[in-house]
């Protein structure tokens, strides 16, 4: 019952009280809301001498519910929306009085309360004043006294908060905190009693609710947002919650490609509860004691889990149950399937480090299969992937229209070959000069190393202009992302697609893959006499046999030594068809 109500009921309390008092107390209070006109503060006094309420401080929503039927018959429709505003921003006022005193702040903390919560009168007025210029202020009005699971109710609230410090665009905002109500709506009907815990069954089911909704699909990301909400900003890591959330954890500098960062792990495909914890202890020993990077351990994880799934099809036993038949159809399916044999045996190795986990967690015995009878041979193979010449000078001439930092980026592919992820990290402290050289120093991300290598002068001069242009400091990011991170991979590579394109490169036709230029630097240093040795330390690879296979050495060898062979007097074709 709201307060107000309840002081109306205990008439008791006003006979032992000068009524007289009791209506200047409450004309004092609202006289000191010298920001609402006089006209809107009267009709409140009019309004809570006629509920019997005397302080403002006892305004809620529900009496805000009361006071616009009460305005329908003393105002016009037309100004029943300012006379609302006036009503709210009595209710404002109080809330920062109380603040500023001890009393007021333990009144007004900020946590869950099973009540209405109306956005406009948080107790946190820097935050309510986010939605003062919301139009539809329905949508402001959280009913935290549904008769659904309290933890559940928590959730939300906690989401809802998470969303309002996150989001700084009103549109954005606004979208999310109404896709939430429509979340949380699901949630009541649905008895969810934990948002974490959601299978996929009822994320599809949710899903199939908004079907008449103009956008469903920015509704439905909802989901993720939720449990996002709840895995960060939980006391403790949820290591049973059924997604993972990378941005938690502080990992060394090595593991992690802040280029291409991975978002987080998934663990809802796997259905079997049993096998799903085993999963999940899997990767937090991984994300904790091994020093893997995060990258390649979710490309385990996900091998892993795919085994898991389909191994649902065939057997409803644990995993730690299976036997070496069963496992020799997941193999023989997984070769059916005609993946290159490098990709086939990094399968495998996955299969079996999470074997092994579990051998020594003694999960299992021994282990159900012996990888040495499923591995294949493999043999090094070289992919051609150099960028035509044509292409490549094509964009070097359309490059002025280009946006300033994808010249910049791609010249930092054309000229030197660096990683893609490595143009993106790139720091203000990258460029020096050392005697007359000019040179770079890169962190290696994928070796975990730093490497330093000469550059070209014109280059060195450009990049000393374009910090200097944005004020970019030794530590800061040269190519920066709107959070002022390291641009990302996948929006440089987006935009470098979409500006060939736009361009006309290769009529519209040429598809951008930055990986081709290192490709295309280490054929013509071969080329032009560089030692394999030279390109390996260039490119920055730890074995030559990854450089090899950068360049097609011996084909052109072989072709090189022919023309030499030919050139020599007597040799020629022409001369053996005349002896002939």
């Amino acid at each position: 019952m709201p307060a107000y109500q309840m002081l109306r009921a205990i008439s008791q309390e006003y006979e032992s009280q000068n009524y007289e008092e009791l209506q200047e107390q409450l004309e004092n209070e609202i006289n000191a809301c010298t920001e609402v006109e006089s006209s809107y503060r009267n009709k409140v006094k009019k309004f809570m001498r006629q509920v019997l309420v005397w302080h403002i401080s006892e305004i809620d929503y529900s009496m805000r519910m009361e006071y616009e039927v009460f305005l329908k018959s003393e105002v016009k429709p037309v100004s029943i929306s300012m006379y609302l505003k006036g009503f709210d921003r009595i209710k404002q006022h109080s809330i920062r009085e109380q603040m500023r005193t001890l009393a007021g702040r333990a009144a007004n903390r900020l946590e869950y309360r099973n009540q209405i919560l109306f956005l406009p009168y948080h107790p946190d007025q820097e935050l309510a004043m986010l939605f003062d210029k919301a139009g539809k202020k329905k949508d402001l009005v959280w009913d935290f006294s549904r008769q659904a699971s309290e933890n559940m109710k928590k959730q939300v609230y906690t989401i809802l908060h998470y969303i309002i410090r996150q989001y700084d665009k009103v549109k954005v905002r606004h979208g999310h905190i109404q896709a939430l109500q429509r979340f949380y709506d699901f949630c009541v009907e649905d008895q969810v009693e934990d948002i974490e815990y959601l299978e996929l069954e009822q994320v599809e089911a949710f899903k199939s609710t908004l079907y008449e909704a103009s956008e469903p699909r920015k509704i439905s990301c909802i989901i993720d947002i939720s449990r996002k909400a709840l895995f960060m900003e939980a006391a403790e890591i949820h290591w049973d919650a059924n997604v993972w959330y990378m941005e938690r954890f502080h990992f060394e500098k090595g593991r992690v490609n802040p280029a291409n960062p991975v978002g987080s792990f998934s663990y809802l495909e796997v259905k079997d509860k049993r096998n799903r914890k085993l999963l999940q202890m899997y990767c937090k020993y991984g994300l904790g004691i091994t020093n893997l990077s995060i990258g390649n351990l979710r490309g385990e994880f996900i091998i892993v889990r795919k085994f898991l799934t389909e191994l649902e099809e065939k057997t409803s036993d644990s995993v730690c149950e299976i036997t070496a038949d069963i496992m020799d159809w997941y193999f023989k399916r997984m070769d059916g399937r005609e993946i290159q044999a490098e990709t086939y045996n990094k399968q495998v190795m996955a299969i079996l480090h999470f074997f092994d986990y579990l051998r020594v967690k003694e999960k299992i015995t021994k282990l159900p299969f012996c990888e040495q009878y499923y591995l294949k041979k493999t043999i090094a193979k070289h992919h051609d992937r150099s960028v035509e010449s044509s292409a490549s000078e094509e964009i070097m001439e359309k490059l002025y229209l280009f946006p300033e930092h994808l010249r910049l980026m791609y010249l930092h592919l054309w000229g030197i070959g660096l990683r893609a992820s490595e143009v993106c990290t790139l720091k203000g402290d990258a460029y020096y000069v050392q005697g007359r050289d000019a040179w770079i120093q890169v962190y290696q991300i994928k070796m975990k190393t730093y490497k330093r290598i000469p550059i070209p002068a014109s280059l060195y001069k450009l990049m000393k202009v374009y910090k200097h242009k944005h004020d970019i400091q030794p530590e800061d990011y040269i190519f920066q992302n709107s959070k002022g991170g390291p641009f990302q991979y996948g929006t440089f590579r987006n935009q470098m697609i979409k500006h060939c394109e736009s361009n006309g490169i290769q009529n519209g036709d040429y598809m951008f893959q930055s990986h081709d230029y290192r490709h295309t630097i280490a054929g013509e240093f071969y080329n032009n006499g560089v030692s394999i040795q030279g390109i390996r330390d260039y490119l920055g690879h730890a074995y030559e046999e990854m450089t090899l296979q950068y360049i097609d050495y011996m084909p052109r060898k072989i072709n090189k030594k022919s023309e030499e062979l030919f050139k020599r007097p007597g040799n020629s074709l022409a001369t053996c068809l005349k002896k002939r």
